[in-house]
This record gives structure tokens, C-alpha cells and sequence, in this order.
């Protein structure tokens, strides 16, 4: 196990859920959710795949943040509680312009920050 990587991963969420929440207090007419989604979903898979790094399996870096819940929810029943359906987006070049939405996928990030523990 590598506790240096497992650390840089949830440093990594930490800063891309500040950067999503940041992003989402501007004035509305500033707001760019691209930004705010895509930021959520790489605080989500930053977290997911320090759980799995801390539980020594092995992942595509690339893989989508269902495919990362899928392998932790392998190893931790308490994952099927991890909803994914709140966000709309599965990769960087889709995302929601709901303020709603916008902050399902930082609560998503947030849930997920919970969920492995960091």
C-alpha cells in the first residue's frame, strides 16, 4: 500500500470539491458548471480510487466514477448507498446549468469524501 498516493488522491478531492464549491458561490451569471461538474467528478473518482488504492486493488485510472463505485462496492457493502443518478454528466464535456444539479454533484463529492473515510 501506498500512503503517499493515498494521501495525493484525497488531497487531489479535497482540492478539486473546493474548487467546484468556489466556483459555485460566484454570482449566478459567472457561474460555469462545466467547471463546477467536472470538478465534483474528480473529487469523487479521486476519492474512490484512494479507497481502492488503501485496499490494494488494482484500477483504470481512466475508469468512469460507476465503474470505481462498482469495485468499492466490492469490497463495502455501505456503497450501495452512493447514488450516482444525482449527476447528469460521465465525462468532461457534459454537464448540467441546474444550480440543483450543480450542487447534487458537490454533495455527491462530499458523500463520496465520507464514504472511504478521508
Amino acid at each position: 500500500m501506498d500512503a503517499n498516493k493515498i494521501k495525493s488522491n484525497f488531497e487531489q478531492a479535497d482540492q478539486h470539491i473546493k474548487a467546484a464549491k468556489s466556483e459555485l458561490n460566484r454570482p449566478a451569471e459567472d457561474v460555469v458548471p462545466f467547471m463546477v461538474c467536472r470538478s465534483a467528478r474528480y473529487a469523487i473518482s479521486n476519492y474512490l480510487q484512494g479507497f481502492l488504492l488503501k485496499n490494494e486493488i488494482e484500477f483504470d485510472e481512466e475508469a468512469s466514477v460507476e465503474t470505481l463505485r462498482e469495485k468499492c462496492l466490492a469490497i463495502d457493502d455501505k456503497f450501495k448507498t452512493f447514488d450516482l443518478s444525482a449527476i447528469t454528466f460521465a465525462r468532461d464535456d457534459e454537464y448540467s446549468a441546474e444550480f440543483d444539479e450543480m450542487e447534487n454533484s458537490i454533495d455527491l463529492a462530499e458523500q463520496a469524501k465520507q464514504l472511504v473515510g478521508a
